[in-house]
């Protein structure tokens, strides 16, 4: 099935690298001059879409989008507690001459809030603390509503921190990054790897269940400083600073306050049983060791 990424960044890129090695036709959609040309070089058809402005609509009826496996990845805009652009998307998929075969959206495990590191499963309130978990929230009401309205499977993927070649904190860590200790007791987080984040994007695009939200993640639950530990000892670079998490909170961003003051452990069981999907890289230093020597390799 051919496909559409709406929203080509750093994991659209590494799905259109698959899709296009698999033979599959892939339009790639992002405003990033970069990514158009890297995109274009791997052999995908590149349209630059704006979601913002009034021609969206009229952009949007010009790719060939119809009947293609769509996955959409674009970022809320800031501000506020709802989506406006996956709206604007919506609308205007609605009023095109035939629909897409499927939409699979990357939604966030911001949603869930802060669950004092209890395990999450699909069935758990969503309670968003944040107006970006509260944004993520809106939209996916959105594209599921869509979706019923309009006959069209919708998956929804609830994703957590991304980490891959080109995405491990080392300057950070170079830079003297610190971490809260891990006592007295961790604070459970989830990651992905960036590719097999892609092989769960494709498999929820084949996947004919009644499901339609789904936790993805590696099943390793490292704290934030673990991680950040692990990604030093191999990367060979100083471990970083460990403080406490007061400290820590009052020198941090306010996006990264809100990382750290949500807390949460994902059940990944409808991925493995319903999808089908059980990630290569389930050791996460297996994980950071393929992500370092990517680098080297492109490097």
């Amino acid at each position: 099935m051919n496909v559409a990424i709406v929203g080509a960044g750093y994991t659209g890129t590494r799905l259109a690298r698959v899709c296009l090695r698999e033979g599959t036709d892939v339009i790639a959609m992002t405003r990033a001059p970069q990514r158009q040309a890297e995109l274009t070089t791997l052999g995908a058809r590149c349209v630059s879409l704006d979601l913002d402005s009034d021609r969206a609509a009229a952009a949007l009826a010009a790719t060939g989008i119809e009947g293609r496996n769509v996955f959409y990845m674009v970022p809320p805009a800031d501000g506020g507690s709802r989506d406006s652009r996956i709206g604007s998307f919506l609308a205007a998929l609605s009023n095109l001459s035939s629909a897409p075969a499927c939409l699979v959206y990357l939604s966030t495990t911001a949603v869930y809030g802060d669950c004092g590191g209890e395990r999450v499963d699909e069935t758990s309130p969503a309670r968003p603390a944040s107006d970006r978990g509260r944004r993520r929230l809106d939209a996916e009401h959105q594209v599921l509503d869509w979706g019923a309205a309009e006959g069209v499977a919708v998956r929804v993927l609830r994703v957590p921190g991304i980490y891959g070649p080109g995405r491990l904190p080392l300057a950070r860590l170079a830079a003297g990054a610190s971490v809260a200790r891990d006592e007295p007791s961790p604070r459970p987080g989830n990651r992905i790897h960036v590719d097999d984040l892609v092989g769960v994007c494709l498999a929820a695009s084949a996947y004919q269940g009644a499901h339609r939200v789904f936790n993805v993640g590696d099943g390793n639950h490292a704290s934030m400083g673990e991680y950040f530990r692990r990604v030093a000892a191999i990367a060979g670079l100083p471990a970083p600073e460990e403080l406490d998490m007061e400290t820590l909170l009052d020198r941090s961003s306010p996006m990264m306050r809100s990382f750290l003051q949500e807390s949460r452990r994902l059940d990944t069981g409808l991925m493995l049983s319903e999808l089908g999907y059980r990630p290569r890289y389930e050791d996460l230093d297996q994980g950071i060791e393929a992500s370092l020597r990517e680098d080297t390799d492109s490097g």
